[in-house]
């Protein structure tokens, strides 16, 4: 990768690393759904002052609806059902094997010997993390990061394939104007299911961290993170890209453990680093590729 490339993908993971704590920070005091719709519904706001993008109402719906309602309302969910901040920021690395598979099945990726054996440290992973009664994760929570992780994989698919037919996705009006699904979808969702009153009973020292939290998730994880991965993907083929969130699970957990005292079980730790092994095998196949 260049200089510029690595030192986006650097952006990429701080700000992604330190979204789990503020996601559980904003939690406190806003219901998820209507936490990720706020999220979304900030950089929405901007379409008035920003030309549409130059590719399909329906690239824009698919991208909004699987990059955005889908991951946050799984992410959100989950962190809000009992999901530490710690271990979902190690879950949602699992886009980059849904990728692989969402690849696979479009065809745009290749199963080999090393790529099997990534899904194969994953899934033996996932199933430890599952498997374990000690912990206190709800088998729910776990669900929803893996809904949310599949999510992110799609939106992989559809920045790479905009980017095969030569149009761009990482410029601030793709993001703007693909914020709109989600913003709508996810606030009929809250409006739905969710209780507002918590919303409505905000006193001035709720309101700000809440305020705060809604600010680190529109404008820094949505329209720069998100800027700064889909260039990436305009360059680099979506596994390789995906394989260096892997810096991200690291800042996650130690956030985790620093600010909310979490640890993780034995088994949960276990299953996190076949997780991690998993990434890493990934990694050195498409690095080899790259080469």
């Amino acid at each position: 990768m260049a200089p510029r490339h690595i030192a986006l993908v650097l952006l990429c993971v701080l700000v992604w690393g330190g979204s789990f704590s503020v996601i559980r920070w904003g939690l406190q005091d806003l219901p998820p759904l209507a936490f990720a719709s706020l999220r979304f519904g900030l950089v929405a706001l901007l379409i008035p002052f920003v030309p549409r993008p130059n590719t399909s109402w329906r690239t824009i719906v698919v991208y909004g609806l699987g990059w955005g309602a889908v991951q946050f309302s799984g992410l959100f969910l989950a962190i809000h059902h009992g999901m530490p901040t710690s271990l979902s920021s190690v879950l949602a690395q699992s886009q980059v094997f849904f990728t692989m598979l969402f690849g696979m099945v479009l065809r745009l990726e290749s199963l080999n010997a090393r790529k099997g054996l990534s899904l194969g440290l994953a899934l033996t992973g996932l199933s430890i993390i599952a498997s374990d009664e000690s912990a206190e994760v709800p088998l729910i929570a776990m669900a929803l990061s893996l809904m949310g992780a599949a999510g992110w994989a799609s939106g992989n698919i559809v920045v790479r394939i905009v980017a095969t037919a030569g149009q761009r996705s990482d410029s601030p009006a793709f993001i703007v104007w693909a914020s709109l699904m989600p913003a709508l979808t996810l606030a009929a969702l809250s409006a739905a299911f969710e209780n507002h009153q918590t919303i409505f009973n905000l006193t001035t020292a709720s309101a700000v961290p809440a305020a705060i939290a809604v600010l680190y998730q529109s404008l820094g994880a949505l329209l720069i993170g998100t800027l700064a991965w889909n260039r990436l993907l305009r360059h680099y083929p979506a596994t390789t890209v995906a394989s260096f969130s892997l810096l991200t699970p690291i800042i996650g957990l130690s956030i985790g453990c620093l600010f909310w005292g979490e640890t993780l079980s034995i088994s949960a730790f276990v299953g996190s680093t076949f997780l991690l092994f998993g990434l890493i095998s990934n990694l050195s196949v498409t690095t080899v590729h790259a080469k």
